[in-house]
């Protein structure tokens, strides 16, 4: 494989990596909206940032999907990445859709792996204070941990399909030197 097939895969890893995360933050700006009840102006005001800072934080998510899942090519070219290297191959005996599945698993193993604690977290929390008037908020919080861990578990037994998926998507782009 070439240095640039190498930038290639690694800056895609990174990008599913980085839209997987985008998916566990983006419910922690939808936890702070009961706070701003009422009908005052600064609850207006606060609900009004808090959504424009949602937007703002999904369009920068889709932003980095687009540079480095599907404009992955142009990014290489923009910083250069594969210049200043002394050999231009790099010996490896893997096939792509190999590294492609378990990159997937890991980013979905990690995925599963963050949530199960927190679940448990919250969980034990929720019954030690079920009588407090602060419980919906932990409620929320283990039901978007469930869909965490589920998430990640889909992830890493539907690894397949998105490896080809991948591949057919970098094929379209001739990207690969293979």
């Amino acid at each position: 494989m070439t240095i640039r097939t190498f930038w290639i895969i690694f800056i895609k890893i990174l990008g599913i990596w980085l839209v997987f995360d985008a998916i566990t933050a983006i419910p922690y700006f939808l936890y702070s909206l009961p706070f701003l009840r009422g009908l005052n102006e600064y609850a207006v005001l606060g609900a009004i940032f808090v959504i424009s800072l949602l937007l703002l934080v999904i369009g920068f998510y889709i932003l980095v999907l687009r540079l480095l899942f599907f404009k992955t090519a142009w990014v290489i070219d923009k910083l250069k990445l594969e210049k200043n290297f002394e050999e231009n191959k790099i010996e490896l005996n893997v096939k792509l859709s190999t590294i492609w599945t378990v990159a997937i698993i890991i980013i979905g193993g990690l995925m599963f792996l963050g949530g199960l604690p927190e679940f448990c977290k919250e969980i034990f929390l929720f019954f030690q204070m079920r009588d407090m008037p602060s419980n919906n908020l932990i409620f929320s919080s283990i039901i978007f941990n469930l869909i965490k861990i589920i998430f990640g578990y889909l992830i890493m037994t539907n690894c397949k399909k998105m490896a080809s998926f991948i591949n057919k998507n970098s094929a379209k782009e001739n990207v690969y030197d293979e």
